[in-house]
């Protein structure tokens, strides 16, 4: 009895302990993907310890039809995230559950109508110059994927190997309105680590755009959907909370910026009472569209770098 009151001892601590409550909108849920938000959830759960619950509502429910569908989900819960199209819901829930720990995720661009935080009151938004740094780092990687030995040739009854073409590589990071100087320079370093030589350029529509075939890969952050539906052939990096099955094929690595993939460090932040921050998006990579092993962990390492 004293073995199984032991092992059973952490899931009920578990199962007791305040939930973390993600206000979610239907229409979010059919674009993200049912059974990736349920593997968001169990993770999230698994990391923070305790149980962390969707709030679905329906697209464009008011403030209080919002705040009424987060009391019934939970009666005290342990902090409350809200996505930036919530934003007047975070101003109700807080007004009537002043002392319950609320985080709106406000994204690239502030919410005006939102108070200074106070001590449960949190705004985080995204850091758009990690992400880029690290998108850089992504494009590096993957325009500079090691070959296969070159094949030797018979010359003049000698075996000699075929000289390489080297020429400097081409990156595109098709910009959207929120990406300013500071973050085009982190970008470029970034791809600067893995390619000193690489040639950078930056556009903001489809005129602006290069040969297709001269470059190496292209990173969208948030704009240029209509490049997609030109079937690109070099590695795609884009900056999307949509779920993969949407995506091109070309597409290796997503940055995720929704509150499921901020939930963790949301909360984290929120506990230690800080009222403002930035939290980079999350990474996922397709290592399964990647043959080369050691690739996928230098993703995956470079995933954590900050500059």
């Amino acid at each position: 009895m004293i073995i199984i009151a032991v092992l059973a001892a952490p899931i009920v601590i578990f199962c007791i302990r305040p939930p973390v409550l993600v206000v979610t909108d239907a229409v979010f849920v059919a674009l993200y993907g049912k059974s990736r938000l349920r593997l968001q959830q169990a993770a999230a759960s698994l990391t923070l310890f305790r149980r962390v619950k969707s709030v679905i509502v329906a697209d464009g429910a008011g403030p209080d039809v919002v705040s009424i569908a987060v009391s019934k989900a939970a009666r005290q819960p342990f902090c409350v995230l809200f996505p930036r199209n919530q934003a007047a819901a975070v101003l109700r829930f807080h007004e009537q559950f002043p002392e319950t720990p609320v985080v709106l995720l406000s994204g690239l661009v502030p919410v005006p109508e939102i108070p200074s935080p106070d001590g449960f009151l949190c705004v985080y938004g995204v850091d758009r110059s990690v992400d880029l740094y690290r998108a850089g780092l992504f494009a590096g990687i993957l325009a500079n994927i090691p070959s296969k030995p070159v094949k030797k040739v018979e010359k003049q009854g000698k075996s000699a190997a075929t000289p390489p073409v080297s020429s400097p590589k081409t990156y595109v990071l098709w910009q959207d309105r929120h990406v300013k100087a500071p973050e085009r320079e982190l970008f470029s370093r970034g791809i600067r680590e893995k390619d000193p030589e690489a040639v950078i350029i930056f556009v903001s529509s489809a005129v602006e755009m290069p040969d297709m075939k001269a470059i190496s890969c292209t990173v969208l952050t948030g704009a240029g959907a209509e490049y997609l539906g030109k079937n690109p052939r070099m590695p795609l990096i884009l900056f999307s909370w949509v779920d993969p099955a949407f995506a091109a094929r070309e597409v290796i690595v997503l940055f995720d910026d929704s509150a499921w993939a901020l939930a963790v460090p949301a909360v984290r932040m929120a506990v230690q009472n800080q009222a403002e921050g930035t939290i980079p998006s999350k990474p996922l990579i397709f290592t399964e569209k990647i043959a080369h092993n050691g690739v996928s962990r230098t993703l995956k390492k470079s995933a954590k770098k900050m500059p």
